[in-house]
C-alpha cells in the first residue's frame, strides 16, 4: 500500500480492452474502457496525462499464463535472490514478466522453501499499453496477475475446504483457479463463454473436468481427491448452475454472490454486473498488493518520484523542526534575559542593603583582608586536634593589665609553638639579631615549678619573639617592660615556667659602649628586640593541682 497518496489509478488489461478506474481514499470515482486499438491507445494517453502524478497499478487477465511449484533450499539475503533468479531463468528464459511467490516452508527434514513461479507466456496484448505508460511518463507501480487477487476472495468468504476450484465469470471469460489450503496453485482462463443460459451448466461442468484432468496430470490432486467447486457471480446467475451440478454430478458446489461484498466496498452494483473485474481492482486499490511481475526498469520512474517525494517531505520536516527549534531557543533566550535582568535588580538591591548595614559597623583600623586572613587562620588552627590556642590566650592575657602602660608598646612578631616532654628544647630560629647572652642563673623568672619526671606528659612550649615599639634609647625602661611582661605571664596558673632567652639590651660587663651623650639625636638606636620561652602546664596536671582547666 502506497502511503501519502490518496489517488490511485488501477488498470485491468485483457486481450481486447483495458479498463481504467480512478480511486480516491479507497472509493471509486469513475472508470473508462479503452479498446486495444490505436484510437484506444491515444485516448488512454490523454487519460494518463490528466493524472500525471497519480500512481498506476496494472492488473493482467491473460490466457497464456504459466504456474510452477518448486522447492528450494532455505536461504536468505543475496543467496536467496540469486537462487530465485537462477530458477526464473531456468523456467522462463526470455520472458519479461515473471515472479516467484513464496508459498510455505517445510517443518521437517531440510525445511525447504516452496515457491510458485509465475510468468506471462505471451505479453503482446499489454505491450501497447505499457508503451503508452512509458511515453507519458506515468508512475507505474507494478503489474499483477488477476488470479493472485482472487486469493483474497477465499479469505473474504472464509472458505475452509482444502481443495477449492474457484470459478469466476469475467468479461474475458471463465476464470478457474485452484487453491490448496488457501494457497494459489494454478489458474486458467477459458474465453468464449456461451450466452445461452441452458448451455452454461454443461459448459461449467465440462471445463471443470478439463481442469481436474490437468491438475491430476501435474500431480496437484489424485483421482480420489474431492474438490469443492465455488461459483462466483455478481448477479446470482450461477445459483441455478450450482444446484444443477450438485444434484446431477454429486459434486460439492457452492454459489457465492458478490453483491453484499460490493456494497461493503462501496462499488456501484450496476457497474459491477457489467464489469466484474472491478471487484479485483477495488481489492488492489484498498492496498492489498500481491507479487509484482514488472521488472525494475518499468517501475524506476515511480521509485524515483517516491524518492524525490521522501526528500521533499524530509526537507519540509527538517525546516519545520528548525523553525520549532529556533522558536524554542528564542523563547529560552527571552526567559534567560528576563532572569538575568531580575538577577541584576536583585544584586543592586542586595548591594544597597549591604551598604546600609555596613554603615552601622564600628570603625576599625584593621583592613578587611587582614580580618579575613585572621578568620581563616583561626579556622585552620581550630581544625587541629592540638592547637596553640592556649598559648596565644596566655600571651594575650599578659598584655591586658591597663595599669602597666609600658606593655602597650610590646609587639609580638613571632610565635613558635610545639608539644614536648623535654623542657630544655631549643629554638632553631636564627633570623633575629642577637643582642644579649643571658646567663642561666638570672634567665628564669619565678621558675620554681620543676618539670615532671613523667616523660609521657607533654608540655606546650612557645618561643616568643617581640619588639618594643617607639624605643627612644631608654634601655632600663625596656628591661623593666620585658620583666613585667614575663612576670605577668608567670602569674597565669596555666604557666609552668618563663625564660627570657634574649633581652633588648646587652647587660654584659664585657660589652663596649659607643656613641655620644652630648647629641642624642645623632645616636643610632638599635631596635629593642627580646625573646621569651614559655612552658605551659599539661591540662591533666593543671586539673590535679586544682587550677581552672582552660580550653
Amino acid at each position: 500500500m502506497i502511503k501519502g497518496n490518496l489517488n490511485k489509478i488501477v488498470l485491468c488489461a485483457t486481450a481486447d480492452n483495458l479498463l481504467a478506474g480512478i480511486w480516491y481514499a479507497g472509493k471509486l470515482q469513475g472508470c473508462q474502457k479503452f479498446i486495444n486499438h490505436e484510437d484506444g491507445h491515444a485516448a488512454f494517453a490523454g487519460f494518463l496525462q490528466q493524472h500525471q502524478s497519480t500512481p498506476v497499478y496494472l492488473i493482467v487477465d491473460a490466457v497464456e499464463e504459466d504456474y510452477r511449484l518448486e522447492s528450494l533450499p532455505h536461504t536468505s539475503g543475496a543467496a536467496k535472490r540469486e537462487l530465485i533468479t537462477r530458477k526464473l531463468n531456468q523456467f522462463y528464459r526470455g520472458l519479461y514478466y515473471r515472479t516467484a511467490h513464496f508459498v510455505s516452508r517445510d517443518k521437517d527434514k531440510r525445511k525447504d522453501d516452496h515457491y510458485l513461479f509465475v510468468a506471462l507466456n505471451n505479453d503482446e496484448f499489454i505491450e501497447d499499453w505499457i508503451n503508452v505508460i512509458q511515453r507519458v511518463d506515468a508512475q507505474l507501480v507494478g503489474i499483477y496477475l488477476l488470479p493472485m487477487l482472487s486469493k483474497l476472495l477465499i479469505k473474504q468468504f472464509k472458505l475452509a475446504a482444502s481443495d477449492i476450484l474457484l470459478c469466476e465469470q469475467l468479461s474475458s471469460g471463465l476464470r478457474q483457479t485452484y487453491f490448496y489450503n488457501g494457497r494459489l496453485s494454478m489458474s486458467r482462463l477459458v474465453p468464449n463463454v456461451p450466452d445461452e443460459a441452458s448451455k452454461l451448466a454443461y459448459f461449467y461442468l465440462a471445463e471443470t473436468e478439463k481442469t481436474r484432468l490437468y491438475l491430476m496430470s501435474k500431480r496437484f490432486i489424485s483421482l480420489e481427491t474431492r474438490m469443492s467447486l465455488v461459483l462466483v457471480s455478481a448477479d446470482g446467475a450461477t445459483k441455478q448452475i450450482s444446484q444443477a451440478i450438485s444434484q446431477e454430478q454429486g459434486l460439492d458446489c457452492l454459489d457465492i454472490n458478490t453483491l453484499e461484498m460490493a456494497k461493503g466496498l462501496g462499488l456501484p452494483l450496476d457497474m459491477l454486473q457489467d464489469m466484474p473485474e472491478l471487484l479485483h481492482m477495488q481489492l488492489l486499490a484498498n492496498g492489498n498488493l500481491v507479487d509484482n511481475l514488472a521488472p525494475e526498469k518499468l517501475t524506476k520512474g515511480f521509485r524515483f518520484r517516491q524518492l524525490k517525494q521522501a526528500i521533499r517531505i524530509g526537507t519540509v520536516a527538517a525546516g519545520i523542526l528548525g523553525v520549532v527549534a529556533s522558536a524554542w531557543v528564542f523563547v529560552q533566550g527571552l526567559s534567560n534575559q528576563t532572569a538575568y535582568n531580575q538577577a541584576v535588580q536583585d544584586t543592586v538591591v542586595q548591594e544597597h542593603r549591604y551598604n546600609d548595614v555596613a554603615k552601622s559597623y564600628p570603625v576599625t583600623t584593621i583592613s578587611a583582608n587582614d580580618l579575613q586572613i585572621a578568620v581563616e587562620l583561626d579556622k585552620r588552627i581550630a581544625a587541629y586536634p592540638k592547637s596553640p590556642r592556649r598559648m596565644m590566650q596566655v600571651l594575650s592575657a599578659a598584655l591586658e593589665p591597663s595599669s602597666q602602660d609600658a606593655l602597650n608598646n610590646v609587639q609580638l612578631d613571632r610565635l613558635r609553638w610545639m608539644l614536648s616532654g623535654d623542657g630544655n628544647v631549643k629554638d632553631d630560629d636564627k633570623s633575629m639579631p642577637v643582642t644579649a647572652s643571658p646567663t642561666t642563673n638570672n634567665a628564669q623568672v619565678n621558675a620554681g615549678v620543676p618539670l615532671p619526671a613523667d616523660a609521657a606528659a607533654l608540655y606546650e612550649v612557645g618561643f616568643v619573639t617581640a619588639e618594643i615599639t617607639g624605643f627612644s634609647g631608654d634601655y632600663r625602661a625596656a628591661l623593666n617592660t620585658v620583666n613585667s611582661y614575663a612576670a605577668n605571664i608567670k602569674t597565669d596558673a596555666r604557666v609552668a615556667a618563663v625564660e627570657i632567652l634574649q633581652e633588648p639590651v646587652n647587660v654584659s660587663s664585657f660589652a663596649d659602649l659607643q656613641g655620644s651623650t652630648a647629641d642624642e639625636q645623632s645616636a643610632q638606636k638599635p631596635p629593642a628586640y627580646f625573646k621569651l620561652k614559655v612552658i605551659l602546664k599539661p591540662v591533666d596536671l593543671l586539673s590535679d593541682a586544682g587550677g581552672v582547666k582552660q580550653p
